[in-house]
């Protein structure tokens, strides 16, 4: 036999190595996806850089998808919060799981209600390690004093009136689960976060990021977070001597960016009581030749201040200061031209209204950058009586960044009796059915609690503006904004709020919703597979192993209170199901739905793309009364883009008793 010279010895044992070292990385690229690498999918800031980088927020986000977990009643009842059928299951350790994801991201907000302070703790795992990086009371993480979650990006219900929030970004490359051992007689919690495409490069939160410039910012709310180096200032006053009178405070050619808009209305400041000429007078503004105003808003809703006078909000982007300057720091890029102005639509004249407006060029491209927009509705009781509360309603793609809203309510039994915040928030994206965030109450959602049982509040994202009762009639005014925390939406989106538990109360309401807005959608519907109809199989080169059910359910929806059931057939199984969907080749990415049976817990499978590995698909929790869902998978550019046609492998991983199917959509992302 010949020998090996040594040297050749030694090159071949390390090619040898070599080749077993790519053959492991392949596997751990098809099985683990591509997180660090070169090729993979680039979103805007996330985390402390997202809260420091406010000029980002025109931005559309494609590859970023907002969620939320909440104790809300699985039968849209009231019983949020009371019981462990509020939580999404119990863990081998007895700990309650409140949140259980998959997939790189990151959590944004945290609120929390009704737990024992003595006795509930918090642990958080990350990306499948066995012990949390995060252990300690609930109490001790909320009261703004222990590291790393510091105020004001964490604060406690004194100074939240009832609730108490955390803010600090906590970022995961894999997965994480928060758990809690639920002591407290009615445990409240809402927890909001992002989640990006399976290739995406996150790093992990490890308590070492420096939140220092973050909680700056915060703390400087009133004050511009932009440089004014570079700017240009328009500034002067203006008078409305009469009704239907107008003032044009800007009107110049773009490209460019308004940074700030500054109004001062001689005799307005905080706790004046002067509500009328705020809600008179108006502001509206007009992008690139529209002929109808992308912003129109009573100046007190536009300031968050609501509609009962001036009062010192210090939001970040919108408020008032001491001195009685209303301030608005929202970035509104503007491509061919923009026109500001107020309208006076009350009887009485108002004059000497000073305003100061700085903007820039603006030098990037506007292929991904929304119009700054906003939606201000007013409702009497006879116009929404057992309806929601719609918000918003808007088609094309951009991202909903904030809310003020103002109620009048009479309370029939007194002072006590608001039921009228019982309401929760729906928000629904991209056509889907089922609402990516549910909430738990009005007040909760403003990040308050118990009915804002500590008094009026003015936080950076969040505040309760107004309240008083007049001849048993309440008047409520709060606000809340989503900066970094945005809700992205890709083909339009529908933000709904309840008035009362079951929209039986009678109130006049007002409400503003700020967002930004691409008219085009970015995420058009190519192909549905019907799952169980035998023409959609066959047209889908469906195939299936190891069925373990097939038949017809008939169910609800989540976060639809009406008793409307949806009868579909489908298919569940332990093996994998195969089918072929088609997609618009110009695509840069896809959104893949699945309609399912959510009586079914913490059901999970591996997805492939013409045999490539994608991600794991995983939706905690379940839900045995309103148990249709729509749930989402985002597929990377690099798997589908150039293709007018992919083939999807559904590999059933074990960890619920099996996986259902009933009908597949997809969903072709543009540019």
């Amino acid at each position: 036999m010949q020998r090996i010279p040594p040297r050749q010895m030694r090159l071949f044992s390390l090619a040898f190595a070599l080749t077993a070292l790519l053959g492991a990385l392949a596997w751990y690229v098809r099985e683990e996806g591509m997180q660090g690498s070169s090729a993979s999918t680039q979103i805007e800031p996330y985390g402390l850089e997202a809260m420091e980088r406010l000029d980002r927020l025109p931005y559309v986000q494609p590859y970023t998808y907002a969620g939320g977990a909440s104790s809300y009643d699985r039968s849209e009842g009231n019983a949020d919060g009371f019981g462990a059928s509020n939580f999404l299951y119990q863990d081998e350790n007895g700990e309650q799981v409140m949140l259980d994801l998959k997939g790189p991201g990151t959590i944004y907000r945290m609120w929390f209600t009704g737990f024992d302070s003595m006795s509930a703790d918090i642990k958080i795992y990350f990306d499948g390690e066995p012990t949390p990086r995060v252990s300690m009371k609930l109490q001790e993480m909320l009261n703004g004093a222990n590291e790393p979650f510091l105020a004001p990006l964490v604060v406690g219900d004194a100074d939240s009136s009832g609730g108490f929030v955390s803010y600090l970004p906590l970022s995961f490359a894999k997965s994480v689960k928060i758990t809690t051992n639920g002591m407290g007689d009615s445990f409240f919690y809402n927890i909001g976060y992002h989640m990006y495409s399976p290739d995406t490069a996150v790093k992990t939160w490890d308590g070492s990021e420096d939140s220092g410039e973050a909680r700056k910012i915060w703390e400087a709310a009133g004050t511009s977070p932009f440089s004014e180096e570079g700017t240009e200032l328009e500034s002067g006053t203006v008078r409305l001597p009469d009704s239907g009178s107008e003032a044009d405070l800007l009107n110049i050619a773009g490209p460019g960016e308004i940074l700030s808009l500054k109004l001062r209305i001689p005799g307005l400041a905080p706790d004046t009581g002067q509500s009328e000429v705020l809600n008179s007078i108006r502001l509206r503004m007009y992008w690139d030749g529209e002929s109808e105003p992308a912003v129109d808003a009573p100046l007190g809703a536009f300031f968050a201040m609501g509609q009962f006078g001036p009062y010192g909000t210090r939001a970040l982007p919108v408020g008032m200061d001491d001195s009685g300057t209303m301030y608005a720091y929202f970035p509104m890029p503007f491509e061919r031209e923009t026109r500001v102005k107020l309208v006076n639509t009350g009887a009485g004249a108002v004059g000497d209204i000073s305003y100061e407006i700085r903007h820039v060029p603006f030098e990037d491209s506007f292929r991904d950058v929304g119009y700054f927009k906003t939606r201000f509705t007013e409702l009497a009781a006879e116009a929404y009586d057992q309806k929601d509360l719609l918000v918003l309603d808007e088609q094309g793609a951009g991202q909903f960044v904030g809310v003020v809203q103002s109620l009048r309510s009479e309370l029939n039994q007194g002072p006590a009796d608001r039921w009228h915040l019982e309401g929760d928030e729906k928000i629904f994206v991209n056509d889907s059915l089922s609402p990516a965030i549910h909430g738990t109450g009005t007040e909760d959602f403003y990040n308050g609690g118990w009915y804002f049982n500590k008094g009026l509040f003015t936080q950076p994202l969040a505040g309760y503006t107004a309240f008083r009762i007049d001849d048993d009639v309440d008047s409520t005014a709060m606000y809340r904004f989503m900066l970094q925390d945005t809700v992205p939406f890709l083909n339009g989106i529908r933000v709904w709020i309840e008035h009362g538990a079951a929209n039986d109360v009678t109130e006049q309401v007002w409400l503003l919703a700020y967002y930004y807005h691409q008219p085009r959608s970015r995420a058009v519907l190519t192909d549905t597979l019907d799952v169980g109809d035998a023409a959609s199989e066959q047209d889908h080169a469906y195939e299936m192993t190891k069925p373990y059910w097939n038949g017809t359910s008939a169910y609800q929806y989540e976060g639809v209170k009406v008793n409307e059931l949806i009868t579909d057939r489908g298919r569940a199984f332990t093996g994998y199901s195969t089918f072929t969907l088609d997609l618009n080749p110009d695509n840069e990415g896809a959104l893949l739905r699945r309609r399912f049976d959510q009586t079914i817990e913490n059901q999970s499978a591996k997805i492939y793309v013409d045999d490539a590995y994608a991600g794991i698909w995983y939706r905690a929790g379940s839900n045995g009364t309103h148990s249709w869902r729509d749930d989402d998978f985002p597929i990377p550019s690099a798997l589908t883009k150039g293709k007018d046609r992919i083939r999807v492998k559904v590999a059933y991983v074990d960890t619920s008793v099996a996986w259902n199917e009933y009908r597949y959509s997809i969903y072709s992302l543009l540019p």
